[in-house]
């Protein structure tokens, strides 16, 4: 099953890189990724090839992050920075 993770991305230079490398030193690719920023706001919603590796590479970081069951009515092209950010109502949250 897919897993769409959410993570808020810090207001700084690098912080997107951080996250890819610690995917790819786990050997994870990054199969989906919708992106959105305002201001200084910036939440990231990803899937990837390895869940479990995924929700490593984020606790290795010291990252909250929020999964997402892909049937529960959320399309991401959709979503706004509102709808991305850890505990906003109405999202289908696994975990």
């Amino acid at each position: 099953m897919t897993v769409w993770f959410t993570v808020q991305l810090d207001d700084a230079p690098g912080s997107l890189a951080r996250v890819a490398t610690a995917l790819a030193d786990r050997g994870v690719n990054i199969t989906g990724i919708v992106g959105v920023a305002e201001d200084t706001d910036g939440a990231l919603m990803l899937t990837t090839s390895d869940p479990a590796a995924t929700r490593d590479a984020f606790t290795g970081l010291g990252l909250p992050f929020e999964e997402h069951d892909p049937t529960g009515g959320m399309e991401p092209e959709a979503m706004t920075v509102g709808d991305l950010r850890p505990g906003a109502a109405g999202r289908g949250s696994l975990g």
